[in-house]
């Protein structure tokens, strides 16, 4: 890793792999009672070819704006990109033309959206709705896009997947609608795919079986992937490197290995916490007291500290910078008090 010119961290990649998408100090912002809010600020993200990158916080960390601002779908008027680049493979997706992006979304940039259920259309089939970006983005016949959607959802395991074709997606399980999701975001091979909770709401072996799909997937096509959870417990099967957001601050960066073995910041020490262990006894769940602060009511300095046993007099006076926590290490943390630096300057 290195420092970009900005101070923020860059990927020089574990073996000098290439960056496929690139957030440089993107900062989405929404407009409440006349004032501009950060949802997300100054975030700095590498994703590497053939890498599945983890997006982990509670709700309302920022995790899905991240998504929807890379792929350009922020609301016009009620949000905006204030700043940064979202590059991908050497194209800047926040000066391009809508135009542009529409040919990109669902080509070159795909995504999975948390509810399936709302990101059908109910008055069409499962199978025209997949089939519909085949013929916008590949120029294909309605014959063969339906002929490569049948196969498409076979590759997703969709039972009698050809004679599902023509059926509507209150036809089928909250489990089926994930994979016709996943089946239609795979169904161009893009280069990056974004998966904003695909799990959510489906029971623990549907979900087990939707991350095993998703992460064949990923090998067998070379796709890189930002895949978004609240759940770390599904983050050690799937991700190559774990970012942990909070308030809009990435504030734990590493390899998952070194994440698990060793969470550094207090942030991400009280998430492992909650999650439920089957290998030890105990009487209550760990929670994290207090809530994540609302775009307009966000803290000075440090964004966990209210929240933080570990919380300093500095921690309220600035924000600490995403640094290693060791000399040379890949695994970064954003804290005064876990990753010993200089003070601050009066």
């Amino acid at each position: 890793m290195t420092e970009s010119s900005g101070g923020a961290p860059r990927s020089d990649g574990p073996a000098a792999r290439r960056t496929v998408l690139s957030i440089e100090g993107l900062t989405t912002e929404f407009r409440i009672r006349r004032a501009w809010h950060a949802a997300v600020r100054d975030l700095w993200l590498d994703l590497l070819e053939n890498e599945t990158l983890a997006l982990v916080g509670e709700s309302g960390c920022g995790k899905s704006i991240t998504a929807l601002s890379i792929m350009r779908l922020i609301a016009g008027g009620a949000g905006r990109i204030a700043a940064g680049r979202v590059v991908l493979d050497g194209t800047d997706l926040t000066t391009v033309s809508e135009r542009t992006m529409q040919r990109l979304r669902g080509d070159r940039i795909s995504m999975i959206f948390q509810e399936p259920m709302t990101s059908l259309n109910p008055v069409l089939t499962v199978g025209f709705q997949v089939s519909e970006a085949l013929i916008y983005h590949r120029g294909l016949s309605r014959a063969e896009a339906e002929r490569q959607t049948k196969d498409l959802f076979e590759q997703v395991r969709i039972p009698s997947a050809r004679q599902r074709y023509h059926e509507y997606p209150h036809q089928f399980s909250g489990g089926m609608r994930q994979r016709v999701m996943i089946a239609m975001a795979i169904a161009c091979q893009p280069d990056v795919l974004l998966a904003d909770e695909p799990t959510t709401a489906l029971d623990v072996t549907i979900q087990a079986q939707v991350l095993a799909l998703l992460a064949d997937l990923q090998r067998e096509r070379a796709m890189s992937m930002l895949f978004i959870t609240h759940n770390l417990g599904v983050v050690a099967s799937i991700a190559d490197r774990v970012a942990v957001m909070y308030a809009g601050d990435v504030v734990e960066l590493a390899p998952v290995a070194d994440l698990f073995a060793r969470p550094t910041h207090p942030y991400t020490e009280a998430l492992m916490r909650s999650i439920p262990r089957f290998d030890r006894e105990t009487h209550k769940l760990e929670t994290i007291g207090g809530r994540v602060p609302a775009i307009d009511r966000m803290p000075r300095g440090c964004r966990f500290a209210p929240r933080c046993p570990l919380r300093e007099p500095r921690c309220e006076e600035a924000t600490p910078p995403l640094e290693p926590v060791a000399a040379g290490s890949a695994h970064r943390a954003r804290c005064w008090v876990r990753v010993p630096r200089r003070e601050v300057a009066p």
